[in-house]
């Protein structure tokens, strides 16, 4: 380690400065950048895993509707009184607003 802080090898002391630097940048991009995406990618999924039958959310196009059946990764919505749309859970953004998961 001390032939490369010493500068054993012309230039050496630049280069492992210059690797340092490199290596921080990739850990400031990893904790700011990386991690936090990462989290809210599995609040998302957790999120759509505890969707379930009655609940009230809103889609990614602003449409309201009840949960009226879940077939595996697609939903079907009642939007109004027989009027059924079919989405896939990850067109799903949020409970509507007010609403609360259901119970059942």
């Amino acid at each position: 380690m001390r032939f490369w802080l010493d500068g054993g090898a012309p230039g050496a002391g630049p280069m492992v400065m210059q690797l340092v630097f490199l290596l921080a940048i990739f850990v400031v991009f990893y904790f700011f950048l990386i991690l936090p995406q990462r989290r809210q990618q599995k609040r998302e999924q957790a999120f759509r895993n505890a969707l379930k039958k009655g609940d009230k959310v809103v889609t990614i196009a602003g449409i309201y509707g009840e949960i009226e059946a879940i077939e595996g990764e697609t939903v079907l919505l009642e939007v109004d009184r027989n009027v059924k749309l079919r989405v896939e859970k990850a067109a799903i953004r949020s409970y509507a607003p007010g609403a609360e998961p259901s119970k059942s």
